[in-house]
């Protein structure tokens, strides 16, 4: 099982989250990702959390910031890429896989299949920002900046057109041990394309390789030294 890290990137800058909600500035896309590299990360997402609010200036400016990157670690990125114009400006970049979220959810054939001709099928990973209380799951829809229950997805179309699919637990974004474990049970997919982030743990770890998980991606404090990635990959 792979073990990376998220970045979240807006308006040029680095983020840490918690929950969701709160953001503090973390700093420059290239300090962030040289200490990833140093803690021997095996990937690494680059998220735009734009939601509903994005503008071509604010993508113009971290696709910049994209491209003047120096990385050998591989790299997946999205956030506001929502027409083919979009896609078109990322063919130069230093950039794996494609992160789509409300394409998928909102079933955008026409840019999934342009992204698919232009990177293959196996770049394209589907993110669905999860919350899951009282024994219900909800989507939340970037685009309309809404929750949507799970009842709401074609995971038929998020299996034939996605080669893996990020499971974000927003809830439990940027704390410790928190992953909700019950987001997996009720995931119509099958666990070996699945990726987790939000509340990761060396225990979450742990149970993602035991049940055979894509992948877990770690937010946050992965770049302080005690909770390195070399540590987590010995969970």
């Amino acid at each position: 099982m792979r073990t990376g890290a998220t970045i979240l990137l807006k308006d040029g800058l680095c983020y840490q989250s918690y929950q969701w909600n709160i953001m503090r500035p973390l700093g420059s896309l290239q300090n962030v990702i040289d200490s990833l590299e140093e803690y021997q990360c095996d990937e690494i997402a680059i998220i735009r959390p734009v939601r509903q609010n994005d503008n071509r200036e604010a993508l113009n400016l971290d696709l910049m910031l994209l491209q003047q990157i120096n990385t050998m670690t591989p790299i997946s990125f999205g956030g506001g890429i929502r027409v083919a114009e979009d896609l078109n400006l990322l063919t130069n970049l230093p950039v794996e896989r494609l992160i789509f979220s409300s394409i998928f959810i909102n079933k955008n054939t026409n840019l999934l299949n342009h992204a698919c001709n232009l990177y293959g099928h196996q770049a394209i990973q589907c993110l669905l920002p999860v919350r899951y209380t009282h024994g219900n799951l909800d989507i939340f829809n970037c685009q309309q900046g809404t929750y949507i229950p799970l009842r709401d997805i074609d995971f038929d179309y998020i299996n034939r057109h996605a080669n893996e699919v990020i499971l974000f637990d927003t809830q439990n974004e940027g704390l410790h041990d928190k992953f909700e474990k019950d987001i997996i049970k009720v995931m119509p997919l099958d666990k070996s394309k699945l990726i987790i982030s939000g509340g990761i743990s060396h225990g979450v770890i742990k149970w993602a390789k035991e049940i055979k998980l894509a992948c877990a991606l770690i937010d946050n404090k992965v770049l302080h030294q005690e909770y390195s990635i070399k540590s987590y990959k010995h969970a």
